[in-house]
């Protein structure tokens, strides 16, 4: 435990608090007047004591009658100390620690708790340990323990913790990110990421087996270089000219027939590239997914004399005439588009859901086609239940000896799954992780539409911006966990609060908006608000602590002539005027040159 971001040492600091306490109503002095306050110091030390969720003794040494050292004995210990020492045994108060602890506690315990004694420094001790006491049985599974000695004017205090849970979320977190890399590794397709942060900008994480195998360049060449580390001059500039592109203006990119040149020779491949955000929202990595065609494009050209080969591939091919009339197709094919061979034979390619051969549907490649060369995008293909495919199509031509176009020759690759994974990403960079609610990139995005719709047909618009009272303070009384918990239930009374056609939106922290389509009178938007105002004051059950997560509102009412920053910023000061004015209510600004009203609670805006 070397970090002091570490779980353990969070706890640690909060002993010292309680070491201080203690130690402070030791050290008054008995002629101290009856004032009271040495009696409340005792009962706060009390309180503490019989209110941790750790184990607590207080060890105080005991020596001979020539002053030698007899080891310690305890003269406080709190409920979970005896529940986890001795929990069927006598109390723990006057016994010998020797006597209390269980049997093969470890020689660095005793040691550091000995320097705490003597070197009258804070130690702590962490191992893995079946804490069943001596004379008991050992069945129960050893855990990890987490010991810390504090010295005492008195003696030292022992503070005890089982941190197994935390060490198991530590392992488990080890065979997931085991797990995803095996996934990776294993993948079909070339997949490899660079990454965007500050300590390591630029650097390959991610290099699968495929992608070794293309590029004849093994996964401990790769990782943690750039590409100017590994690639030659004129490939390492382009990686990095694309990435710059990705990093300006983030979303999906395909990039065929790039050529990448291997120790083996020239390879051909099809690159996607998307942007990986991290929790944060910001760009986190530059994953590549590439797939190599070389060998598919060298089979293509052979295909007139070789039909054995096309059966065998596992890309589904088809084979049209110059009049695209199905004359071939491959068992992938027909196992892609479900159709059977008498179902395709002979058909236009057109009545069998596919793209036809025309700049209306597959873009540039009457122009591609005409020049000899191969075509290649996305491409739907729609099998005869209506069930559509997303595939990666390429297109050739055969011609006979006048150059004529005798047969049209479809590769098709499905990448459906490839697309579901993308779109789950995207969704994903759009989505607040802990509520699910969209993020500050999506109420942009959606607030821009909402504000164009209001203008076009015309209709009323209003913004609302939401952020809860007193919320750090239930963060810093009762934890993060418990603030994030609450942030979960005020996300979910908002959306029962609202209309379906409004949108809840999370910010940041416990700042949240809502856009209200056609509801941008000021009595509408004054109901709405109330709603909130009322539900969100109703108490959260969290563990056995109540919590009361009251709300100040402000909501301006959109007028065309106003762009969405004029709008934001009306709506986050009506919102901070509500505060002003007393929190748990609402304030609306109807318009941006006739001021704002403030609704108190149980009021609707007029």
């Amino acid at each position: 435990l070397t970090s002091s971001h570490h779980p353990a040492w969070q706890w640690v600091g909060a002993s010292l608090a309680v070491a201080a306490s203690w130690s402070g109503w030791r050290s008054k002095p008995s002629r101290a007047p009856a004032s009271g306050v040495e009696g409340l110091d005792h009962a706060v030390w009390q309180d503490l004591l019989a209110g941790s969720p750790d184990a607590i003794m207080v060890l105080t040494p005991r020596h001979d009658p020539m002053g030698r050292f007899m080891g310690h004995v305890v003269t406080q210990a709190n409920a979970p100390a005896q529940a986890l020492f001795q929990p069927t045994g006598p109390g723990l108060v006057g016994q010998r620690l020797q006597d209390v602890l269980p049997v093969g506690m470890p020689e660095s315990f005793h040691t550091r708790l000995h320097a705490a004694w003597e070197g009258r420094q804070t130690q702590s001790d962490e191992h893995v340990l079946n804490l069943a006491p001596s004379g008991e049985s050992h069945d129960t599974p050893a855990r990890w323990w987490l010991h810390q000695m504090i010295p005492l004017p008195c003696g030292v205090m022992l503070i005890s913790r089982d941190t197994s849970e935390m060490h198991q979320s530590i392992e488990a977190l080890h065979q997931q990110e085991s797990f995803y890399r095996c996934l990776v590794d294993h993948l079909p397709m070339a997949v490899f990421a660079r990454s965007t942060r500050a300590h390591n900008t630029g650097r390959y994480v991610v290099w699968n087996q495929e992608a070794a195998r293309v590029m004849q360049l093994g996964a401990q060449d790769v990782l943690g270089k750039r590409p100017e580390d590994i690639l030659t001059p004129e490939m390492a500039e382009r990686a990095l000219a694309m990435d710059e592109v990705m990093a300006q203006d983030p979303r999906v990119r395909l990039s065929p027939n790039l050529i990448y040149q291997t120790p083996q020779g020239p390879r051909v491949v099809d690159l996607i590239k998307a942007p990986v955000y991290g929790a944060d929202g910001k760009l986190d990595h530059i994953l590549s997914i590439a797939q190599d065609v070389t060998e598919q494009r060298q089979t293509a050209e052979q295909l007139r004399l070789a039909s054995r080969v096309m059966e065998e591939t596992g890309d589904a091919v088809l084979v049209t005439d110059a009049m695209d009339r199905v004359v071939m197709a491959n068992p992938a094919f027909l196992r892609m588009s479900g159709l059977h061979r008498q179902q395709v034979i002979g058909h236009d390619a057109e009545l069998l859901g596919l793209a036809p051969l025309r700049e209306t549907h597959l873009l540039g490649i009457q122009e591609t086609l005409s020049g000899g060369q191969r075509w290649t995008g996305e491409s739907p293909l729609i099998g005869p239940d209506g069930r559509m495919l997303e595939t990666w199509l390429s297109v050739s031509v055969l011609r006979n000896d006048d150059q004529d176009i005798t047969q049209h020759i479809r590769v098709f690759g499905d990448i459906s799954r490839l697309k579901a994974q993308q779109r789950e990403l995207t969704e994903q960079a759009r989505r607040d992780s802990l509520t699910g609610l969209p993020n500050r990139r999506e109420f942009s995005e959606r607030l821009h539409q909402a504000m164009a719709r209001a203008r076009r047909l015309p209709q009323t618009l209003a913004l609302m911006y939401v952020d809860l009272d007193g919320f750090k303070a239930i963060n810093d009384q009762l934890g993060h966990a418990t603030g994030d918990r609450l942030l979960v239930e005020v996300a979910r009374r908002m959306e029962e609060c609202v209309r379906t056609t409004d949108c809840v939106c999370r910010l940041s922290g416990d700042e949240f908006t809502v856009i209200l389509e056609g509801a941008g009178l000021p009595e509408e938007v004054g109901r709405i608000a109330q709603r909130i105002i009322d539900r969100l004051a109703q108490p959260c059950e969290f563990d056995g602590h109540t919590v009361l997560a009251r709300a100040s509102l402000g909501a301006a009412l959109f007028h065309p002539e106003e762009d969405m920053d004029t709008l934001c910023q009306r709506a986050d000061t009506a919102m901070y005027a509500a505060k002003h004015a007393g929190k748990g209510r609402f304030v609306l600004d109807a318009s941006p040159t006739h001021g704002m009203a403030c609704m108190p609670r149980g009021a609707h805006a007029a």
